[in-house]
């Protein structure tokens, strides 16, 4: 990917246009490296992103709809006291350097006008969003460097902000009178990245005119994204030098389609990472009780030599006194010799009964460890679907597993502060199939409860992967054609922890012989009659539908 100083020179430029004289109406931290600014300016609410991502660093306005944080952060709380109600006076690039100055000014408690600024440090690991006070001092930032960590630059509240080392000597490309292009003319010229100078020397060769390209450059409002060799590369104009036919959308939009669903993922684990930790604890822990109950069964149902022992002392009591420790009898049984221990404290006839007593406390418990053998791995099974819900989960969906786990008792439920609450429909997701044909895909069990048993009609088609965790999956049709059979049928498999498998059984059936079992935990359901298809995962089948919003 190349969010270098070209690219973003243009997204500056139309930050600039759209945001000017715009007022900060809210200020949210949508993760641990991203900042989301509610806007208002010429008349139009946007969404101002800016991520110190190590992989995904930007600054864009966005369109996606990010979730909030219920509980602000410290950084959260401070930025919404030093820049809501602020209006943006500026965004400023130095020369081609990633790196952005955005000037706030507004009236401080006193009534007096104040200027704050923002500093956005685009570069890889070491991004950085950095706020300071008109006087350049620190008063906060998304990371904080200790002097420990860098004795020349830290960033810490109260310190003098200092710019990053600029790379000193490099050449504008757009300043000089004739560019010189070559494979690594990015070492010479400033704000390009290795891609870009690829791209404009294999246009050279192809006997493009550099002066357009160079244009084309500084006036594009486009973002051209191409997939080469499994991965995605993008710029501000079309990388020809892949010899592939890339998708084109505005900046911002390029912006939100190249790493919106990369970063959503981290996002969803830095957000979720207390629930993922519980169910993996909760899921190893049953593991681990399985084994000891299956353990002590087998010991159990191997308690026979308790009752020979009992019966055996009983036979030999004469040659049994208290003090003894053990005592070796004739095996009846085998007509073999046993030693047997004893506890010192009894006579012969206390230590047999003991024998008897073991034995008979160990035949009793053999139906009740079946029972707790068969509500452990109810367990385990539950836990495992969980897991594998969270690997396709989305903030929301990972919210109604939480919330799920809280009705059912396992987490403690946190008062609502909003009193009568109205019960909200769980959003299970919605896709089309190039005919039009509608699929629901339920991706944790509140979502499959509500779209099995209470959204879907009776006729309607019902998929799911046999015999594992996976999504419910409906088609709104009583039949299907081969083609749609196969794509619902892939998408279940893919939605299920066979996803990485080959040949995934999916049964199908109609809604109607479906039943929920009576004591079942959410998302379970017997099935009555219903048919199997063998079939293989693949992400692909994604491209194939569209996802209609909710």
């Amino acid at each position: 990917m190349a969010f270098d100083g070209i690219f973003m020179s243009r997204i500056v430029k139309l930050l600039n246009r759209d945001l000017a004289s715009g007022k900060v109406n809210k200020i949210y931290q949508i993760s641990n490296y991203e900042l989301l600014f509610q806007i208002r300016a010429n008349r139009n609410n946007h969404q101002l992103l800016i991520s110190a991502h190590p992989n995904y660093a930007r600054i864009t306005i966005t369109y996606q709809n990010y979730p909030k944080a219920t509980t602000p952060s410290h950084l959260t709380m401070l930025l919404r006291k030093h820049l809501e109600g602020y209006f943006i006076q500026s965004i400023f690039q130095y020369d081609l350097e990633r790196i952005i100055k955005i000037h706030f000014q507004g009236r401080n408690d006193l009534g007096d006008v104040t200027n704050k600024f923002l500093y956005v440090e685009i570069m890889g690991k070491h991004s950085n969003i950095i706020l300071s006070d008109e006087s350049n001092t620190i008063l906060d930032s998304i990371k904080r460097i200790s002097p420990s960590m860098n004795s020349i630059r830290y960033i810490q509240p109260g310190a003098s902000y200092q710019l990053p080392p600029l790379q000193e000597g490099k050449k504008n490309l757009f300043t000089e009178e004739k560019p010189i292009i070559y494979p690594k003319m990015y070492t010479q010229y400033s704000g390009m990245s290795p891609l870009l100078a690829k791209e404009l020397t294999y246009r050279q060769e192809q006997s493009m005119p550099i002066v357009k390209t160079l244009e084309e450059l500084q006036s594009s409002e486009t973002c051209f994204i191409h997939e080469y060799e499994g991965k995605e590369e993008f710029h501000l104009i079309s990388l020809t030098h892949f010899q592939t036919t890339g998708l084109t959308y505005h900046l911002y939009d390029g912006m939100d389609q190249f790493f919106f669903t990369k970063e959503e993922k981290d996002r969803i684990k830095q957000q979720t990472a207390d629930l993922m930790l519980y169910l993996k604890k909760e899921y190893q822990k049953n593991i681990k009780k399985l084994h000891k109950l299956e353990q002590t069964l087998y010991e159990s149902e191997n308690s026979q030599e308790y009752k020979i022992k009992g019966d055996l002392l009983f036979s030999s009591l004469h040659l049994i006194k208290k003090g003894m420790t053990s005592v070796t009898v004739d095996n009846y049984y085998d007509n073999s010799t046993m030693k047997i221990e004893l506890d010192p404290r009894y006579d012969g006839k206390t230590n047999a009964k003991q024998y008897y007593n073991k034995y008979q406390k160990a035949k009793n418990s053999i139906s009740i460890l079946n029972q707790q053998i068969r509500l452990t791995k109810e367990e385990i099974e539950y836990f495992d679907t969980l897991l594998t819900q969270m690997e396709n989960a989305s903030f929301i969906d990972a919210l109604e597993i939480k919330e799920e786990l809280e009705n059912a008792g396992y987490l403690r439920k946190r008062a609502s502060k909003q009193k009568n609450k109205p019960n909200k429909k769980p959003n299970f997701s919605t896709y089309l199939t190039k005919d039009g044909i509608e699929i629901y895909v339920g991706k944790n069990n509140l979502q499959n409860d509500y779209l099995t048993f209470k959204f879907s009609s009776k006729n309607y088609l019902w998929f799911h992967a046999k015999d594992m965790p996976g999504s419910h999956v409906v088609v709104n049709q009583e039949q299907l054609d081969e083609y749609t059979m196969r794509l619902v049928s892939k998408l279940a498999a893919y939605f299920s922890k066979g996803k990485l498998s080959s040949s995934v059984p999916v049964n199908y059936t109609h809604v109607k012989q479906l039943k929920k079992p009576n004591s079942g935990k959410s998302g379970q359901v017997i099935l009555g009659n219903y048919q199997t298809i063998y079939i293989d995962p693949d992400k692909s089948v994604l491209d194939e539908i569209i996802k209609k919003d909710a």
